[in-house]
This record gives structure tokens, sequence and C-alpha cells, in this order.
């Protein structure tokens, strides 16, 4: 009996992914992955229309996931939000990055993709475009928190910008260095801790 359509895409799928993990996107070849997959090129497209479309495939998932979490920073989330300053607010966001942190050990190699191998592919900016999403999130918040009088100072763009790119590399590095998840978890939780309540002092915010 044959394999089905499905079996012959998971196949075609992780070849793709060794082969783009090996050489990157630019330099990974579709006829190595074909035949590493045991598919002709023809098979191989009638799932995929190009290599952009397979490297889609292994990422979109993760970039969905991260979108997710970073858009938890929106006005409409912190306003169904506890108190800014409270430890509920405060134990929310730490699920929250946990969370992410899990789904990132549980995709390891797909992060290494976007991060580190996704030159000449749809997604090469992924990093800079998140930090942008997360930035505009922030200030949008931010702004908004001081308009309601929720903080008494209003944090500068540039600052903002400063707050929000870091985070987003924080887990990057985790990614670059390979960083183990054990250092990693203690990594994050002091870095959003410093950032959590240095952005409440900023912002004028008494902690409880």
């Amino acid at each position: 009996m044959g394999e089905s359509a499905a079996e012959t895409k998971a196949k075609i799928i992780e070849s793709a992914k060794k082969e783009f993990l090996d050489k990157g996107f630019i330099g990974a070849n579709l006829r190595t992955i074909a035949t590493n997959a045991g598919v002709t090129t023809g098979a191989m497209y009638r799932h995929f229309k190009d290599k952009d479309a397979l490297f889609c495939a292994l990422v979109d998932e993760a970039i969905e996931v991260t979108t997710k979490t970073v858009m938890m920073a929106d006005v409409n989330t912190h306003s169904q939000f506890a108190p800014p300053a409270s430890q509920e607010h405060h134990e929310e966001e730490q699920k929250a990055v946990k969370d992410l942190l899990d789904y990132l050990y549980a995709n390891f190699d797909t992060f290494v993709l976007l991060f580190t191998k996704a030159a000449g592919s749809t997604h090469e900016n992924f990093l800079n475009e998140i930090c942008d999403l997360y930035t505009k999130n922030c200030e949008t918040t931010f702004n908004w928190m001081y308009e309601q009088k929720i903080a008494p100072k209003q944090i500068d763009s540039m600052t903002v910008h400063f707050i929000a790119s870091t985070l987003i590399n924080a887990f990057a590095e985790i990614v670059f260095h390979k960083i183990n998840r054990k250092e990693a978890l203690q990594y994050i939780e002091n870095m959003t801790e410093f950032f959590h309540f240095g952005t409440l002092h900023m912002m004028g915010i008494a902690c409880e």
C-alpha cells in the first residue's frame, strides 16, 4: 500500500527542515530536499509551489504563536487585565512569557530557522518586524495608560523602543547562544522582572 499524501508531505517537510538548517534558505537545494525525502521534484511541487512555500510551512506556526503573544501588549488586552502594578498583572505577564518560552524550546529548530537561516525568504526580516510590532503595541498602551491617568508620567518613544526591542532580542539571544532551558528560564524571568518594575517606575506607578 502506497503512502498517503499527508505522509509524503511530512517527509518533504522533514527533509526541507534538515536542508534549511544545514545550508540556510538561500543555499538549500530543492532537488536535494526531494531526493532525501524519497520523492520526485514533481511530487514535491504538488505540495509546495516553491522553496519559499516550503520554508513558510516550517515557520508560519511559530510566527503566529509569537505574534499572538506580542499582541497581548495591546490596549484591548491591558484594558481587561488587573491594574498594572498588581501582582496579578505581573503574574499574567510572566505566564505569557513562560508559555512562549515553553513553545520556543518545543520548537527550537524552527526558531533557529527564523532567526539565523531565513535570509532570502519571505520571513528574512521577522525579528525586526516582531520588534516593531511589540514596540508599537507598547507605545500605544503606555500612551493610553497616560491618557486614562493610570500612569502619571509618559515614556518617550525611544525609551519604549529600547524596552520592547531588548525584550524581544532577549528571546533571540537564547537561540543564538543555544542557552539551556533552565538558564533561559531564569534569564527571561530576570529580564521581564527588571523591565516590568522599571517601566512602572518610569511611568510613576507605585508597585504593590
